[in-house]
């Protein structure tokens, strides 16, 4: 599993970035259901296949910009590097790629295992929800959130306290390569039009081509 930084930011789920407003909850496993619940009420009309489980709710939150436990990552190391150098806007800092090995993933997060994914790191490797997440070959680490409001802790702080069912890797990606590295990944397919096969994705790529490169 690979993940792209356009910099060093801290190893989080995106719920992970809202510490202040997770006080005003019982604990991060509220403020998340909460979270969910109401996309959940609010987003169902524009499905027109409703998901069927919890975990599938999330990943279609997150694909969406709603905050979740979920951490994104992919299976294709050269579009994890895309997503660390793809904004020109931030050729001035260093990015991050990190490399991600587990020794075992689930590929659903049933109800019953709620145990485990409360508790651990879990690697969750879902089906391919829609376009974009199949383009980006996309799988995700799943947080378990604690029963407090405490800042959570990053990804690479909890890994070093396991047993080692996880290993974790990061490598700086220097400034002055990211230019060099877009054009290379783009002439390797790594574009913004084929990694958001959407009109978005399209349009983003030729603002990028014509206007920023």
């Amino acid at each position: 599993m690979f993940r792209g930084q356009l910099e060093n930011w801290p190893l989080l789920p995106s719920i992970g970035r809202y510490p202040t407003v997770a006080l005003t909850y019982e604990n991060w496993q509220v403020f998340h259901d909460y979270i969910i619940e109401r996309f959940i009420r609010l987003a169902r009309p524009y499905f027109h296949q409703a998901p069927t489980s919890d975990a599938d709710w999330w990943v279609h939150a997150q694909h969406h910009g709603c905050p979740t436990r979920l951490l994104d990552w992919t299976t294709n190391p050269l579009k994890a590097l895309f997503f660390t150098v793809n904004e020109p806007t931030y050729d001035s800092r260093p990015g991050v790629l990190w490399a991600l090995t587990p020794l075992s993933w689930r590929e659903d997060l049933e109800p019953r295992h709620r145990k485990f994914w409360d508790t651990e790191l879990v690697p969750f490797f879902p089906p391919q929800l829609n376009p974009r997440l199949l383009a980006q070959e996309g799988c995700f680490l799943s947080y378990p959130l604690p029963d407090n409001t405490m800042a959570l802790k990053p990804v690479d702080r909890l890994v070093s306290m396991t047993s080692g069912d996880l290993k974790l890797l990061k490598f700086v990606i220097p400034a002055n390569a990211k230019a060099r590295l877009r054009r290379e990944l783009a002439a390797l397919g790594a574009t913004y039009r084929l990694m958001y096969p959407d009109a978005d994705g399209v349009a983003r790529g030729i603002k990028l081509e014509e206007l920023e490169s």
